[in-house]
């Protein structure tokens, strides 16, 4: 009969899974891999939990009711307190930080991290105005989430079923659920949906679970050095060279979570003559020490890159705000593990700690309702709608076909066709004033993330933008051989990024070069290090964000002029040469600007005002 005790390796084990992501989480160059740490997190949790159940099981006072009452309360104080710790000062600090539409974002992540099913709502989220993910301040959640899911599940398995029939079980869902995993990542390409899902991650659960099951009366499998070794290197190897790959998860889970398990089988020598260097590596002090810590480092440094990216509009910190961050995040890591996750996680329940407990709830209950009120009473006088957006969502053909898509002159014969991403959809007013002030019409299908021609690698954005874009595609080739004038603007910076994408865009100006039909390409507007609405935000605050520019668009407009001169029809256009971009995000008083890399509404018919005379030499030539 197997009897659980406290084994240095696995904190070890934990430090390795911790490290790992929270390495690839500052920069994923520096350890390409890092992210299968989660992976290796839930390998971990169905080892532990089911030996935990095992043992319970296995005692001669046993009871149902009784093993799931401290299951759950045990578990309960372990995740809890510090996670809800961790909502209220992520609310907090958003509320105070986030301007009203990227809090609302936050808010609906929020409440849905409450009840622990972040997962369910980040597969499905989706929104390209919404801030990006890197700067989602609960984006980590969802593996908690996860976790949580299994809790409720894994006591009726291990206790319920026997352990041998159980065994067959787990090994055979984790060969079906694998399967189906990888079928809906390489055939169906729902990989957002597939990643956050559960299902996609009982396997690693389950993988923990077998190790248990085997380790249990297994007395064999213990101190093999062998064992731990195999785990120890394909553990490493996964960390490095998982991105080599392939994505996560499916059959690639395969490696980190079978070197995982074979750690955990090989239990160490606990005498220091007879370890091995593997197990000394797994086992001295600093690495159980930052085991322990793993759950509190884990809750906090997510949240603290994602502030630190919003405020200061970089992915990738400098050195300055990286300092920060390393501080920032070892302080509330001891905070947390010392002052909140060991005094909860002790033996007996105190009526001290009942009272933390119910303030927290109370606490947290209170932020739920009120978060909002702490969002606007730090926001200044907000600013008019058309400051915020480039048009009225439901009022242009992006995404979807709404009437005729027509701007400009409708009663015009003159009629020209701008295709593009979201850069193409924030030009609606600009050529709609354009249109009625040079008499012609313009017909506008964009799709965001996707340039809508033919043959647009749609495969490489969002899951959410799939549909939207092939339909919008499929709605511009009505038009194209009817149309002999072609507007293309898109987030250039972005987009040839993508080889494929440079090759279906080298195809497309082709075959309308070959036909005699005339292809203007809009060079990107500045790209802007911060988006000004957040920056004005923080000058409200009393704090100084620095609003510069983004050389990327420049790198992007030279590779379009050169590519344009490969064909007789084709030309670029460049209005921000008419010094309109010169104090960016302003133009004279206004903001023109509604984020990094969009006009806003004002902006767009401002544009379209200083670039009237270039336009008009354009049309007038047709």
């Amino acid at each position: 009969m197997g009897i659980i005790t406290f084994r240095e390796d696995i904190q070890g084990l934990r430090a390795i899974a911790v490290l790992s992501v929270g390495i690839f989480h500052f920069n994923k160059e520096w350890l390409p891999g890092g992210f299968v740490g989660v992976d290796i997190f839930l390998v971990i949790s169905g080892f532990l939990i089911t030996s935990i159940l095992l043992q319970k099981k296995n005692e001669i006072n046993y009871r149902l009711i009784d093993t799931l009452k401290y299951f759950y309360f045990s578990r309960f104080k372990r995740i809890v307190p510090a996670y809800m710790v961790l909502l209220v000062f992520s609310a907090i600090i958003a509320g105070v930080l986030f301007i009203p539409q990227d809090f609302d974002v936050f808010s609906a992540g929020f409440d849905k991290a409450f009840y622990f099913n972040s997962n369910q709502y980040f597969s499905n989220f989706g929104d390209y105005f919404a801030p990006s993910s890197y700067e989602q301040p609960l984006l980590h959640t969802w593996s908690l989430a996860v976790e949580i899911q299994f809790y409720i599940i894994a006591p009726f398995l291990v206790l319920l079923v026997p352990k041998r029939l159980l065994l067959r079980i787990l090994i055979v869902l984790s060969i079906v659920l694998l399967l189906i995993a990888e079928y809906r990542l390489s055939v169906q390409g729902a990989k957002q949906a597939t990643y956050y899902s559960l299902y996609a991650r009982l396997p690693e659960f389950f993988m923990g679970a077998i190790a248990a099951l085997l380790l249990f009366n297994d007395h064999a499998l213990r101190q093999n050095k062998l064992l731990q070794w195999s785990g120890l290197v394909a553990v490493i190897a996964s960390v490095v060279f998982q991105p080599e790959l392939g994505n996560f998860p499916g059959l690639r889970v395969l490696l980190p979570t079978l070197g995982a398990t074979l750690i955990l089988l090989s239990q160490p020598a606990s005498q220091p003559a007879s370890q091995s260097l593997a197990s000394y590596f797994l086992t001295n002090k600093f690495m159980v020490w930052m085991g322990a810590l793993s759950y509190s480092f884990y809750l906090w440094h997510w949240p603290v890159l994602a502030f630190l990216r919003y405020y200061t509009g970089m992915e990738q910190l400098d050195l300055y705000y990286s300092i920060y961050f390393v501080l920032i995040t070892i302080a509330l890591t001891l905070i947390s593990y010392y002052l909140v996750e060991l005094p909860f996680r002790k033996k007996k329940f105190s009526k001290l700690h009942l009272a933390g407990a119910v303030s927290l709830l109370i606490v947290i209950v209170s932020i739920s309702f009120e978060k909002k009120k702490i969002n606007t009473s730090f926001t200044a006088k907000p600013l008019p709608i058309e400051f915020t957006r480039y048009a009225d969502d439901s009022q242009i053909c992006h995404g979807k076909i709404v009437g005729d898509c027509l701007q400009g002159d409708l009663k015009s014969q003159r009629e020209i066709l701008v295709l593009g991403d979201s850069h193409a959809a924030m030009l609606n007013h600009f050529f709609d004033y354009l249109g009625k002030e040079l008499k012609f019409k313009v017909r506008i299908i964009t799709a965001s993330s996707c340039v809508t021609i033919p043959g647009f690698d749609y495969e490489r954005i969002a899951e959410w933008a799939h549909k939207p874009c092939l339909s919008q595609i499929e709605e511009a080739k009505k038009y194209l051989s009817k149309t002999p004038y072609v507007f293309l603007a898109a987030s250039w910076n972005w987009q040839l990024e993508s080889p494929k994408f440079k090759q279906v865009l080298h195809k497309f100006l082709l075959s309308r070069d070959i036909d005699g039909k005339k292809i203007y390409l809009l060079e990107q507007e500045p790209l802007l290090n911060i988006n000004p609405q957040r920056a004005l935000r923080a000058k409200f605050l009393g704090l100084s964000p620095v609003i510069g520019t983004d050389k990327r668009y420049l790198v992007a407009n030279a590779w379009l002029r050169q590519e344009a001169r490969a064909f007789r029809n084709v030309q670029t256009l460049n209005f921000g040469a008419l010094q309109f971009f010169s104090n960016a995000p302003f133009y004279g008083k206004d903001l023109i600007y509604m984020d990094e890399h969009h006009l806003n509404q004002v902006g767009a018919v401002l544009y379209a005002k200083v670039a009237q005379n270039t336009f008009k030499q354009i049309v007038t030539s047709k």
